[in-house]
C-alpha cells in the first residue's frame, strides 16, 4: 500500500526547537513508515508554508491544489493523507474557518476529478493541531488559537460530506507551547500512533 502524506511544515518535520528538519525517525511520516512495516510505502510530501487558499509571498508558489497533482501523476497512491490548513490561519490572510474549509473541499474534489473513472484513493483529513499565540508567531497567528478549534469542526463537516476519514488533531495533538506552531517529537509520535490503525483498516477494504 502506498500512502501519500501531503502537508505543511509539520509534515515536513520542522523542529520547534531550532527550525531544522527533524530526522526521519522523529517526524510523523517516518515514524508511520516504521510502524506500518514492510508492504507499505510512505511518500513524504510536506512543504513549509503550504496553504490551501493562498500562495504566500516571499516563499514561492505553495498552493496545495496546484502541488498535489504532480504527486498523483508520479505515484500510484492508495491513501492520501491531507494535513494542511495551519498556514491559512495566519492573520494577514484574514480567512474564516469556513473559507479554509471550502478550499479543503476544492482539494478533495480535485483528487476525485483526477481519478475520474478510476478507483479513488482513501482520503484521510487531518485537522490542524492547537495553535499557541506566543513568541515570534504571536502576531503572525493572532486569533488563530480560536480559529483552529473552529477549523476542526468545519473540516469534519467536509470530511463527512465526501466520505473521507477524519482525524481531529485539535484536541489530540499539541504544538510546542513555547514556540506555538510546530510539533515536538512527542506529538509526531502520537500522530503516527493515531494514524497507524486507520491506515491498517484502510488496507482491509
Amino acid at each position: 500500500m502506498n500512502i501519500l502524506c501531503f502537508g505543511d511544515s509539520n509534515t515536513f518535520g520542522t523542529s520547534p526547537v531550532d527550525g531544522k528538519r527533524l530526522p526521519a525517525h522523529e517526524r510523523w511520516p517516518g515514524i508511520l513508515a516504521e510502524l506500518l512495516g514492510t508492504g507499505h510505502l510512505v511518500i513524504e510530501a510536506g512543504q513549509p508554508n503550504r496553504t490551501l487558499v493562498n500562495n504566500p509571498p516571499f516563499s514561492g508558489d505553495k498552493s496545495g491544489v496546484k502541488y498535489l497533482k504532480p504527486y498523483l501523476e508520479v505515484h500510484t497512491v492508495d491513501v492520501v493523507i491531507i494535513a494542511v490548513g495551519t498556514n491559512d490561519l495566519k492573520a494577514r490572510f484574514a480567512l474564516s474557518a469556513i473559507d479554509i474549509s471550502k478550499a479543503l473541499e476544492e482539494l478533495i474534489l480535485a483528487i476525485k476529478a483526477f481519478y475520474h473513472c478510476k478507483t479513488i484513493p482513501k482520503i484521510i483529513i487531518i485537522s490542524p493541531p492547537t495553535v499557541h499565540e506566543v513568541g515570534s508567531y504571536k502576531s503572525i497567528y493572532a486569533g488563530a488559537g480560536i480559529k483552529a478549534e473552529q477549523l476542526s469542526i468545519e473540516f469534519k463537516a467536509v470530511a463527512d460530506r465526501h466520505a473521507c476519514v477524519f482525524l481531529d488533531c485539535y484536541p489530540l495533538i499539541q504544538s510546542c507551547n513555547k514556540e506555538g506552531i510546530h510539533l515536538p517529537v512527542s506529538a509526531h509520535k502520537e500522530l503516527a500512533n493515531r494514524l497507524t490503525p486507520i491506515i491498517k483498516k484502510a488496507a482491509v477494504y
